[in-house]
């Protein structure tokens, strides 16, 4: 009576334990008729004799049929209610019992069937179909009809037998019926687990290639990818402990500061559009030279527009456009390229803005050489509300351990 074997078809093979407990169903039908058809034969009851030789023969062909053909689950539901059914039906009629209405009793129970979902109170309920149902039409069936056999036998035996075959019947159809239940609950956490398992390789798949991507782009001024990775971690962390305080709670939602974690790596993509004349240059800039400079927020926004346009996550997009092209914008309005202050800029940008300077001083560039970091929180702290926002700047100050321990951890 164990799961039927076929091949090595696995799409079927996902379905094929469900037919175990049919298999069992047909099984104990095919007992069940057997002690009738021995019953049956010892009264000289030929009618009841044929009815069950019948029977055993079907029930013995479903049992090879289930264990050689293929089939699924569904077919074999929709098998097992047909013939409850009309087993049903032709027994009680054989048993001198006229149809009532307590027969609709019997599809009851396959209702069960759709009650999906977890826990205890689901696996109760759909037990308490199956049983109420049973009990119902048992009781309605044995005691509450009047039946007038067209045979001699005791009134005890064909009593019994008819609670037998009742009982033996819904029981093993409760079996099948919670196994399909279960069986569907287990496909869907299966195919739940399998779909989160692909979202989130072809978001690592897709954050490693943003990485390498901007990694390309640092090393041509010379940086070793080391900022990128910092400068990802500060926003990951500062992000985070906004979030843990609750500023901001209308703007950061999970998909904002997961958008604005993946995208913080291609803040300086614009500087692929930057001469290395001007970007490798050790000494001061020109006016005109630093205004090729600005230019990478600009070049930034468009790249990503440009070579990011078949993507369909327009949240990502719109983040990522924002934080190339206003890391550079200042609380106060003092910074590039448009000057805008306060809350006009995005606060993806914000965030970024703190992260971005903060390497900057603290890391030794082509231009000048790493400052302390115990100076380059100072001259945070003395930026508050000047070049930073002030919420922001708070959250990162209180961070200062985290951010540290991230910058110590990935010095070039």
């Amino acid at each position: 009576m164990g799961t039927p074997k076929y091949n090595n078809d696995k799409d079927y093979a996902a379905f094929a334990s469900l037919t175990a407990p049919l298999n069992m169903f047909f099984l104990v039908c095919l007992v069940l008729h057997t002690g009738y058809l021995i019953t049956f034969s010892m009264y000289h009851i030929d009618i009841m004799v044929i009815f069950d030789l019948v029977g055993i023969i079907l029930y013995a062909t479903f049992v090879i049929l289930l264990k050689y053909f293929k089939g699924t689950w569904l077919a074999c539901t929709m098998l097992t209610i047909g013939e409850l059914f009309l087993h049903q039906l032709c027994c009680s009629a054989l048993f001198g019992l006229e149809p009532g209405f307590h027969y609709l009793v019997i599809p009851l129970i396959f209702l069960s069937i759709f009650i999906s979902g977890k826990g205890k109170m689901v696996h109760v309920l759909s037990t308490l179909i199956i049983v109420s149902a049973s009990l119902i039409f048992i009781c309605m069936l044995v005691i509450f009809n009047e039946y007038d056999p067209p045979y001699s036998m005791p009134y005890a035996i064909n009593t019994t037998l008819l609670i037998a075959n009742c009982g033996l019947s819904f029981f093993v159809t409760a079996i099948f019926v919670s196994r399909v239940v279960n069986s569907i609950d287990h496909k869907r956490s299966e195919l739940d687990i399998s779909v989160d398992q692909k979202i989130a390789a072809i978001e690592n798949m897709q954050h490693q290639i943003i990485i390498s991507f901007a990694n390309i782009i640092e090393a041509r001024d010379g940086n070793t990818g080391k900022h990128v990775i910092r400068t990802s971690e500060y926003v990951q962390a500062l992000i985070m402990e906004l979030k843990r305080n609750g500023d901001f709670p209308d703007i950061l939602t999970n998909q904002y500061i997961q958008d604005t974690i993946l995208s913080a790596p291609l803040h300086d993509i614009g500087k692929i559009t930057i001469p290395d004349a001007i970007l490798l240059k050790p000494g001061k800039l020109t006016e005109e030279e630093f205004n090729a400079i600005k230019n990478h927020t600009v070049n930034g926004k468009k790249i990503i527009e440009e070579s990011m346009a078949d993507i369909e996550n327009e949240d990502f997009l719109n983040i990522a456009k924002s934080v190339a092209l206003y890391h550079h914008e200042c609380w106060d309005g003092s910074g590039y390229p448009y000057g805008i202050e306060g809350t006009d800029i995005p606060l993806c940008a914000r965030i970024m803005t703190i992260a971005d300077v903060f390497d900057a001083l603290a890391a030794k560039r082509v231009y000048k050489a790493a400052m302390p970091i115990s100076e380059v929180f100072e001259n945070i702290r003395s930026q508050r509300g000047k070049k930073f926002d002030p919420i922001v700047t708070d959250a990162f100050l209180r961070i200062e351990p985290q951010i540290t321990e991230i910058a110590q951890s990935n010095a070039d």
